[in-house]
């Protein structure tokens, strides 16, 4: 271990050295696997599902591991940050980029993505906003690294990479959702025998339509129901329960329902409810849009009666403003990795590190998926001026999302301000019942949960008040 203060650079080990910006502590660099050399002290272990999606990404982790700890941070003419240097450059083809995490007593804060930069043999810059406030910043960071190759590609090389990714992980498709499968990845798409139990038959005969939010699958934004709740669900629609996967990256909701229209039958005539997570809630509304509109259907007839927003950016979300994409990256790597946890979490974890992968990079493109969730960008806009549609109710489920006591993700949340008021740390909690022009959705028919109650943006359907609500609201 080395200390080091403001203005100083130090060697960490044998294999890079450390300058120091507005930042006070000590550096060492740990022996692989990392918490091998003090197991009773704190467990440095990356959680399991960052290095389960990290090999599936292809991020390869070098076991190059830093502890930094931090004793004072003091206000520079920009932000206070260290400078690690590397020794040694990476092969020809390889990229780096940098994980770093805050580490408590009881476990891991923010984690943030810090990409190489080409300076030397290659260099990270590590900052954290916490060490920009006015009473300074002390605390443990764990910097790990990792190595990464990208495919060769030609042209337009950012959306050509984006476009693979996503169709390699999530294609296009409509799939059954059954009791004993909702929560898993099925391999069947839905059969053409089934459309014929689907349409109303000249009735009342519903459907529900479930649509996934960014970066997720069907069976990853909607796997967390209750299997209670989802077979009561189940029953109520007599069996008629589908889901929708979708691209949430390259495409925006308005190519999102145009391919959901042409997996439809021509001829059929069906009724939806759509209960829907996050960004799948602006697919929700645009199939409205179309639907309601003149030409498009073919022979198709679709009419849809309840929608269910759970945590959807009715009114957008700063985290898709492309100046704010590293934020977004690092926000739902956090959420994933140290709110989240198993397959599901894993599988959409993954996707975002894939994005990680691009920015780092410095391959990243404009996702219309992402952007179409910008409060200020032309696809929100144009969809809140959508004149409101006759027989369409809404139902909107937000949170005021705060995680609990003194935990060291609490304290970075708060240094890392985004929003100025309730949010589920991704998205405004009363931004879901904002509708533009179409209006708001009314209070009768909107659950904000407060502190007390709330989830984070992807553990809306994991507890019992929302999923209770949300059979009230969807019960025939």
């Amino acid at each position: 271990m080395v200390d080091f203060r403001a203005g100083e650079s130090v060697r960490i080990g044998e294999r890079s050295s450390l300058t120091s910006v507005g930042v006070t502590g000590s550096a060492e660099e740990l022996p692989a696997p990392a918490s091998a050399a003090r197991p009773a002290a704190r467990d440095l272990r990356a959680p399991k599902t960052l290095t389960d999606a990290a090999e599936a990404a292809g991020l390869r982790d070098l076991g190059t591991d830093r502890m930094l700890t931090v004793r004072s941070t003091a206000r520079t003419a920009g932000r206070p940050h260290v400078l690690i240097e590397q020794d040694t450059a990476p092969p020809p083809g390889e990229f780096r980029v940098a994980l770093a995490a805050t580490v408590g007593d009881d476990g891991y804060g923010m984690l943030t993505w810090h990409p190489m930069e080409r300076s030397g043999a290659g260099r990270f810059t590590v900052e954290r906003r916490a060490w920009n406030t006015a009473r300074g910043w002390t605390g443990t960071l764990l910097v790990k690294v990792f190595g990464f190759a990208i495919e060769e590609v030609s042209g337009d090389v950012a959306e050509q990479l984006a476009a693979r990714i996503e169709e390699r992980r999530h294609r296009y498709r409509l799939r059954a959702c059954l009791p004993a499968s909702y929560g898993t990845d099925v391999a069947d798409d839905l059969p053409g025998s089934a459309w014929p139990g689907l349409v109303t038959g000249g009735g009342e005969r519903r459907t529900l339509l479930m649509l996934h939010g960014a970066f997720g699958r069907s069976h990853t934004a909607f796997g967390g129901l209750p299997a209670g709740t989802f077979a009561e669900l189940h029953r109520a629609y007599g069996g008629r329960v589908i889901a929708f996967d979708h691209h949430t990256l390259i495409h925006d909701p308005a190519e999102n329902v145009r391919r959901l229209i042409g997996l439809i039958p021509d001829g059929s005539d069906l009724r939806f409810d759509v209960l829907t997570h996050s960004r799948g809630g602006l697919v929700a509304r645009e199939l409205v849009r179309q639907a309601a509109a003149t030409g498009g259907l073919g022979r198709r007839r679709l009419r849809i009666g309840k929608v269910v927003f759970a945590g959807t950016p009715n009114a957008g979300t700063t985290l898709a403003d492309a100046d704010r994409r590293d934020q977004l990256l690092d926000r739902m790597t956090t959420l994933l990795a140290v709110l989240g946890g198993g397959a599901p979490a894993t599988e959409a974890l993954t996707l975002v590190l894939e994005l990680v992968k691009l920015a780092a990079a410095g391959v990243m493109a404009e996702l219309p998926g992402l952007t179409s969730m910008d409060p200020g960008g032309a696809y929100l806009r144009g969809l809140g001026a959508a004149r409101p549609v006759p027989g369409v109710t809404y139902h909107a489920l937000g949170s005021d999302f705060e995680p609990s006591g003194s935990s060291m993700l609490l304290q970075d949340l708060a240094a890392d301000l985004i929003f100025s008021g309730g949010n589920d740390l991704i998205v405004p909690s009363e931004g879901v019942r904002d509708l533009g022009s179409s209006g708001t959705v009314a209070t009768g028919d909107a659950l904000i949960l407060v502190p007390k109650d709330a989830v984070h943006h992807s553990a809306y359907f994991s507890l019992p008040k929302p999923s209770a609500q949300i059979l009230r609201w969807l019960h025939p």
